[in-house]
């Protein structure tokens, strides 16, 4: 027999969650029964309506709580509640349908109502502040419980158990019972478990009390059918909200729910029985009015206690931060006071009492014209006053008299402060006490001056020296006298050398915008200034002492750098260089370092002096200006290639329609496989000149492209079979797009291009074989990601291989036309720039980067469309070309081009006229010449080009339709919307579809002229 070991169960946190769940459900069904069945029998006992469901209320406060995932517990409630107590009636059909109806009333009105609450107010919340008390109002009277009763009183009518006209009069007291239900007993569950228990205050437990105790002693009065009724008793019911008042300003919002609970509870009790101003209950009158006593009251009491409460709290936290402020601005180590407009202190904190030595109720007493040196006094009165006029703060030094008669230098930074009403009231003084450093300033000028006057007169000294070596011997005693006087004065001399060195040390010191330090002559830090604790962020404390080495990178120490400087400045006096240096938290900086040596008197180095500036800032804004130059000659590049190219593009175009065009008649006429073949030759060659000149203008950014919104997923899906055919069997092509991918605008044959081209450069770098992974991304860029400063969302496709990758120097230049690495013959250098010519007119924008031995990575970014993507449809069959009818004008200005394109018309099966400009074509149609289509170039000479011409028959002829046709021009795009546009060399089955398509939209639109002539025909001969 197996045995099983015993184990001891332990519920898992999901069961635990579970049980909990289940026994929510429980709490809220038998309480809601309870309720339902509480409130029936009182109807029952009393044989009227009873004016509140508090079920409804319950059910509310329930899914405030606990969610809308209580609703099971409702409906279950609500549905034992609407069945009869009897085993056959409950079963019954009759008594199912209306017990179902009155629990998805009830369900569906708690719902609404907690997922209404806690859309447009803050939930269980809602009570907190006077608009969410409004809200909460609001939709227990409407949506909430409107919904319950039209439900619960349509289920009663299907059911049989209400007659069509008792409808409106059932669902209007179902509705007002439930709203009633809503409003009293919602807010006092919610309240009561929503509350913070923490902590006892005893005033408001004894308010709380009082009032309540308040509330009932006036309910029981009011309204009891304990008393007998008066017409004092019926006053006595109006002023039962004073006590709602009180426990609304005094108590708080749970409190307060709780007496209007208690009073309502007391008014529908002496309604019952017949006691009370509300009495009869039964009565229509007595019903209304008892129910919006109970709702009004609910709502203004609630209202009230949540404006109370949401004043009180902001008044808690405005005291807070006064307090906080009031500790700042008293324990602050700068000087504040305000002024008013006549000078008078109104405000001052302990250390600008402290600085001008009186106590704050001896400064509120006098006014700053009493304290300002009378030198200084104009001067800062005149500032005083501007203040005031025109609202801009100053910053002004000047002398405050002490009450000992001494000054102290204060330097005050002043701002206006203005009322509501935008004038300004006071002044805000924030002083600062820099007398120390003013006196540091004069002691250092002074000392400066002595050493100057110090220097004059010994050398006066000493040239009398030297004439009293040459006096007579009666002289020597006055020689010794000026000596021992000179050295008297030597020795003063120094003593103010070394104040005066005191002086500029500490000044030194003072300096924060330079790191300023002595090294001694093996290196080693002997003393810190400010500047050099900010920039290299170490105390003086722990870096002196310390070898000026540690500032440097790794690299440079390895590299011997900080032995170099030194040598360097030792034997030339001076090193600079500019270069990164390392702060305390390992954070690299740019820096601008001095390095002078300093010598003794006799010229023995004594020791170097370090000044490090930090150019952090100033190195990265001169490289982004350097960015803005190479993008600006790249695009001034750019422009002046596309001017080159539109200047060739037509001719060249033109010359390929000619050769082309002969090409396909011959192919049409010869039958020897050796001519056909050389005929194919010549006319791959001519689709080959028309990439060419397509790729030189895409890069220049003069193609015009056909956007269309795709779906970059499906348009890599579509060229996966093009791209693997371009490649070498060794070669591996992956794809990595996802489905979220965005979509993009873009001309989808130019796209498939690009991507060939970067596939086929991708292919020639891997040699020995390899793989090439297509991806792309969603990407949002910044102006600092330095992508040609694009901003905005963008869809990153990249084309990575693992190839021979690029070379650093030849790398910025692989995007330039005819820029190419290969063989001679191997490769235009065109294929790049087409890529770069398709992102930039894109408005996206092309990068590469590469690593020397892994391969290279090319990533087109183009923006994202908010637009839907416009799906591919499958061209249809190509149809056998059929023999045209009608006379097709010709207008060219070049005759072979002219020639070949008659030609071309009429292999088609059309009659062709000639033109050589657009006024002779005007001319042959002034004079009624047969022609059923135009067939024009763009550019030609004289007053009128092609689109002109075409603009100008639209107007004047319009049975006749135009087809355009273009080697290039700047032009064409303003016509593509209106007129059909062949681009040379065209092909003869895109010659023939441009005519037709031409010819069925000029005769749709005469057969719609002649309808619309004849109604108007008929009309007037109507009338």
């Amino acid at each position: 027999m197996t045995r099983f070991t015993s184990a001891k169960f332990k519920p898992t946190p999901r069961l635990r969650g579970v049980a909990k769940y289940l026994f929510e459900l429980a709490i809220v069904g038998a309480s809601y029964f309870v309720l339902a069945h509480g409130a029936s029998a009182l109807s029952s006992i009393y044989s009227t309506p009873i004016p509140i469901w508090p079920p409804a209320g319950l059910a509310l406060a329930a899914v405030l709580l606990r969610g809308i995932r209580i609703w099971p517990a409702v409906f279950a409630a609500a549905f034992a509640t609407g069945l009869p107590t009897g085993m056959a009636d409950a079963i019954s059909a009759d008594s199912i349908l209306p017990a179902f109806g009155n629990a998805a009333g009830s369900t569906l009105e708690a719902i609404v109502g907690g997922y209404l609450l806690r859309l447009w107010s803050q939930g269980g919340r809602t009570f907190n502040t006077p608009a969410g008390v409004a809200k909460f109002a609001f939709i227990g009277l409407a949506p909430s419980s409107m919904l319950g009763a039209l439900v619960a009183a349509g289920t009663s009518y299907l059911a049989g158990q209400a007659e069509w006209d008792n409808l409106v009069p059932l669902g209007a007291v179902w509705w007002l019972r439930d709203a009633a239900g809503t409003l009293l007993v919602a807010p006092a569950i919610v309240l009561w478990a929503l509350a913070d228990y923490r902590g006892f205050d005893s005033d408001k437990v004894l308010s709380s009390i009082v009032g309540i105790i308040a509330t009932s002693l006036v309910g029981l009065v009011a309204f009891s059918p304990l008393f007998e009724d008066s017409a004092v008793r019926s006053a006595l019911a109006f002023l039962a909200v004073l006590p709602l008042l009180w426990t609304a300003l005094r108590c708080g919002e749970r409190d307060t729910a709780t007496a209007v609970l208690i009073l309502s509870c007391f008014a529908v009790w002496g309604a019952l029985a017949g006691s009370g101003p509300f009495a009869p209950a039964s009565s229509d009158d007595g019903f209304l009015l008892l129910v919006v006593f109970m709702i009004s009251i609910s709502v203004v009491s609630l209202a009230v206690s949540a404006h109370v409460a949401t004043r009180r709290r902001a008044e808690i936290r405005l005291g807070r931060h006064e307090q906080i402020l009031r500790a700042m601005f008293s324990q602050s180590v700068m000087g504040f006071a305000q002024i008013d407009a006549a000078g008078r202190f109104t405000l001052a904190n302990n250390r600008f009492c402290s600085i001008i030595g009186r106590s704050a109720p001896e400064l509120l007493q006098m006014r700053i014209q009493d304290l300002i040196d009378p030198d200084d006094l104009p001067d800062v009165m005149d500032s005083i006053r501007r203040a005031f006029g025109n609202e801009k703060a100053f910053v002004l030094e000047t002398r405050y008299v002490l009450p000992d008669g001494s000054r102290r230098w204060m330097r005050n930074n002043v701002s206006a402060i203005s009322d509501h009403g935008a004038a300004v009231r006071h002044l805000m003084l924030v002083a600062e006490d820099v007398t120390d450093r003013r006196r540091a300033d004069d002691d250092l000028k002074r000392a400066h001056d002595d050493l100057q006057q110090e220097l004059e007169k010994r050398s006066a000294n000493l040239a009398q020296t030297s004439e009293l070596l040459h006096s007579e011997a009666e002289q020597r005693e006055r020689l010794e006298a000026a000596l021992k006087h000179d050295i008297a004065e030597r020795r003063k001399a120094q003593e103010a050398l070394m104040e005066s060195e005191w002086r500029f040390r500490t000044v030194i010191q003072g300096v924060t915008d330079y790191a300023i330090f002595m090294l001694d002559r093996d290196g080693y830090i002997t003393n810190w200034n400010m500047g050099a604790q900010r920039i290299h962020q170490y105390a003086a404390a722990e870096i002196v002492g310390q070898h000026f080495s540690r500032f440097y990178t790794e690299e440079e120490q390895q590299r011997g750098e900080p032995a170099r400087a030194l040598h360097l400045a030792a034997y030339e006096g001076k090193c600079v260089v500019e270069g990164w240096r390392v702060r305390r938290d390992k954070s690299l900086f740019w820096a601008s370092v001095v390095i002078e040596a300093v010598r003794d008197e006799v010229g023995t180095l004594a020791g170097f002096v370090n000044i490090t500036r930090d150019m952090t800032e100033r190195r990265e804004a001169q490289a982004s200006l350097e960015r803005a130059q190479e993008q600006l000659a790249q695009s001034q590049k750019m422009e002046a290639l596309g001017q080159l190219t539109g200047s060739i593009a037509h001719d060249f175009n033109n010359l390929l329609m000619i050769v082309s065009g002969h090409a396909q008649l011959l192919r049409r006429r010869l039958t020897d496989a050796k001519h056909l073949q050389a005929i194919d030759a010549v006319h791959a060659a001519a689709n080959r000149g028309e990439s060419l000149t397509r790729q030189l203008l895409a890069f220049s950014r003069r193609q015009p492209l056909n956007p269309v919104v795709t779906d970059l997923k499906e348009r890599v899906e579509a060229v996966h079979e093009m791209l693997l055919g371009s490649l070498r069997g060794n070669v591996e092509l992956k794809c990595d797009i996802p489905d979220d991918v965005w979509p993009v605008e873009v001309d989808i044959a130019e796209l498939e291009l690009a991507l060939v081209n970067i596939a086929v450069n991708a292919r020639d770098a891997m040699p020995g074989g390899g793989s090439i992974t297509l991806s792309a991304r969603n990407v949002t860029l910044k102006k600092s990601d330095a992508v040609d400063q694009l901003e905005g969302e963008f869809v990153a496709l990249a084309m990575t291989d693992t190839g021979v990758g690029i070379a650093p120097d030849v790398l910025p230049r692989i995007f330039e036309p005819f820029f190419t690495t290969k063989a001679l013959g191997k490769g235009t250098g065109l294929g790049l720039a087409q890529v770069y010519g398709f992102s930039h007119q894109s408005e996206g924008s092309v990068v590469a980067t590469s690593t020397v031995g892994s391969g290279t990575t090319i990533t087109i970014y183009l923006p994202r469309r908010q637009a839907v993507p416009v799906k591919t449809v499958a061209a249809p069959p190509t149809q056998p070309v059929e023999a045209g009818q009608g006379t097709v004008l010709v207008v060219e200005d070049n005759t072979e081009v002219a020639e070949i394109t008659a030609s071309l018309v009429e292999q088609l099966g059309y009659q062709t006229l000639r033109a050589e400009n657009a006024a002779d074509a005007l001319n042959r149609l002034r004079r009624g010449d047969k022609i059923n289509l135009v067939l024009s170039d763009v550019v030609m000479p004289g007053a009128m080009n092609g689109i002109a011409l075409a603009h100008e028959i639209a107007n004047h002829y319009p049975q006749i339709p135009v087809v355009l046709t273009s080697g290039y021009s700047d032009v064409v795009h303003t016509a593509q919307a209106r007129f059909t546009i062949l681009r040379k060399p065209f092909q003869l089955s895109a010659l023939d579809k441009a005519i037709r398509e031409a010819l069925e939209r000029g005769a749709t639109r005469e057969d719609g002229e002649r309808v619309a002539q004849f109604a108007r025909r008929r009309t007037s001969g109507q009338e």
